[in-house]
């Protein structure tokens, strides 16, 4: 018995990539707040424990070999939480993408269907996943065109 070969369909990032205006502006502005949260929290941060902890190590009776080793881990942790932080804004630029990828096919769907009804085809409505964002949009335009007296 030969059985249908079922066809699976890979993403890729140009697939995520509907409207990469839109799509990347989303990114960017979504990574640039973050980034400048994780500046501010850093710098705060460095700040505040750089301070305390020069006190701390200059006040305490070491040699001065363990006093540079102190130091080498706090920049240690530094250097840790940088790579943190870069791995936190990789993510939230990826789930930018991916979270706007939603919102930008089903405009380029709306932006498909108005193209069609403006070169005569009347019958044309919104048609969206069920995972998509706008389904209410739709489903009043899809209303809106029926009470117009087109037809499916």
């Amino acid at each position: 018995m030969n059985q249908p070969v079922k066809k699976t369909y890979k993403r890729k990032l140009r697939n995520y990539l509907i409207d990469p205006k839109y799509q990347l502006k989303y990114s960017f502005w979504l990574s640039f707040t973050g980034f400048m949260l994780v500046l501010l929290n850093s710098a705060l941060f460095y700040y505040y424990i750089r301070e305390n902890y020069e006190l701390l190590v200059e006040l305490s009776p070491m040699t001065n070999d363990a006093k540079a080793q102190l130091y080498r881990e706090l920049n240690e942790i530094v250097l840790r939480l940088t790579l943190i932080s870069v791995s936190f804004l990789t993510v939230v630029s990826a789930l930018g993408i991916i979270m706007s990828h939603r919102t930008a096919g089903p405009l380029y769907h709306f932006r498909r269907v108005f193209e069609l009804i403006k070169k005569g085809d009347r019958a044309a409505r919104v048609r969206l996943r069920p995972t998509d964002d706008f389904q209410e949009v739709a489903k009043s335009f899809n209303e809106m065109m029926d009470s117009m007296g087109a037809t499916k």
